[in-house]
């Protein structure tokens, strides 16, 4: 009888926690189908009608896949894309190495641990449009820090940065990258707290350098996270409209206007909602095919 009424108590506990989770759940699912799911279905819908100019809904006609084959004709559209895509090839792999290691640096036990911690978190929560102030300062082609700097040290011709069409990306990405790294040293440092000590005290025992502990040892254990903080910098690279909108507006000419300042532009600018809408959904179909390629690579270098 004991064990039966305990069996009882037991599923009334766990009948409890499931309606306590599923209360809690209740406001993020009605948020998610609110801001999320009705915003990309209406999208999904206006990209297939003719509404590329200001008119009443129930005059919309069905187009079918005309906005979306009239993107393959549109060179910018399709120049945008290739942009965000080389932005990408940039920007995450410095946003990777380089928060990987800010973390490496901050978990080793050193004098003002705790504030240089804090220090390093400063540009993540910094306004954006204080940061592109700051760096379209620093980053003048004329008369600029850095591009003072260079001449100093005999560079006649520096680059023109955010203004030359060749370096507006690569400067942007760069940027971008200082200004989320951050996230990425938070998630490494707790990764590598959780490695154990007795690994390294092993292989310095065995002979290993440091540079083969953090091959061998540090970047397997450590390689599910930055598997996590590849795909998530990926998804959010292409998401990449405040950056290039604050710092370069496209320009110059239209060598940094990536795909999502072409949405912009589309629907906003030049009110064709059916097209920029194909745009984007076109864009979304691209990150999940790239992040079914990024979950079918981990298999070959992620050791869980």
């Amino acid at each position: 009888m004991y064990k039966l009424n305990k069996k009882k108590n037991n599923m009334s506990l766990e009948k409890q926690e499931a309606k306590a989770a599923f209360i809690f759940i209740i406001p993020f699912f009605i948020g998610f189908l609110m801001f999320g799911i009705a915003p990309f279905l209406y999208a999904l819908f206006i990209s297939f009608v003719d509404f590329n100019d200001f008119k009443a809904l129930n005059t919309l006609k069905w187009a079918g896949l005309d906005n979306y084959i009239a993107i393959f004709k549109d060179s910018i559209a399709l120049s945008a894309y290739f942009k965000s895509f080389y932005y990408t090839i940039i920007y995450v792999p410095l946003l990777t190495i380089v928060g990987f290691f800010a973390a490496v640096l901050l978990n080793r036990a050193f004098y003002w641990k705790s504030f240089s911690r804090s220090l390093f978190l400063m540009p993540y929560v910094a306004n954006i449009v204080a940061i592109s102030l700051v760096f379209s300062m620093l980053f003048d082609p004329f008369g600029g820090f850095v591009n003072s700097l260079l001449n100093v040290i005999g560079i006649e011709n520096p680059p023109l940065w955010f203004a030359g069409s060749k370096t507006a990306i690569l400067t942007t990405a760069i940027v971008a990258a200082w200004a989320n790294f951050p996230f990425q040293m938070v998630v490494y440092l707790a990764a590598l707290q959780g490695v154990s000590k007795d690994l390294y005290e092993a292989a310095e025992i065995d002979g290993a350098t440091k540079i083969q502990q953090l091959f061998k040892i540090t970047l397997p254990i450590v390689s599910p996270t930055s598997f996590f903080l590849v795909i998530t910098a990926t998804i959010g690279s292409f998401q990449n409209f405040t950056i290039f909108n604050a710092l370069t507006r496209g320009g110059p000419g239209t060598s940094s206007r990536v795909s999502s300042l072409n949405i912009y532009e589309e629907a906003f600018s030049l009110n064709h909602y059916s097209y920029s809408a194909a745009q984007a959904i076109l864009l979304f179909l691209i990150i999940m095919v790239i992040s079914a390629i990024q979950w079918r690579v981990q298999k070959k270098w992620v050791h869980y």
